[in-house]
């Protein structure tokens, strides 16, 4: 597959990958990637399963989501816990100064 970093997307209309599907694939897998338009306007991008593979492969490698995820769960597994809802009461029954107390304790925590 040849870098499609440094050449220009080559283009073709949505007719011409309609009627010439096996030469736009030969193109794609020539040059990576072709850029499909409809009425002049860019519609979709069909890649090489080569391109498409490593692609998939580094966005599941770098998901920037996935920390933010995994804390998610374990906070939400922490609400499914039997004494939760005792937990929750405390928390709103709590002032503004134990609030702050507890969240600079933790932070402290976090950082060590």
């Amino acid at each position: 597959m040849k870098s499609t970093a440094k050449q220009e997307s080559h283009t073709r209309p949505a007719s011409y990958a309609k009627s010439n599907w096996r030469d736009l694939v030969d193109e794609v897998n020539t040059n990576g990637e072709v850029v499909v338009t409809n009425y002049n306007r860019p519609a979709v991008v069909v890649v090489s399963m080569e391109l498409y593979t490593k692609l998939k492969k580094d966005a599941t490698a770098k998901d920037p989501l996935a920390a933010l995820r995994e804390e998610f769960d374990q906070r939400f597994a922490e609400l499914r816990k039997a004494n939760a809802g005792e937990k929750l009461l405390k928390i709103f029954a709590a002032t503004p100064a134990e609030i702050a107390k507890a969240a600079n304790d933790a932070r402290r925590r976090k950082s060590r």
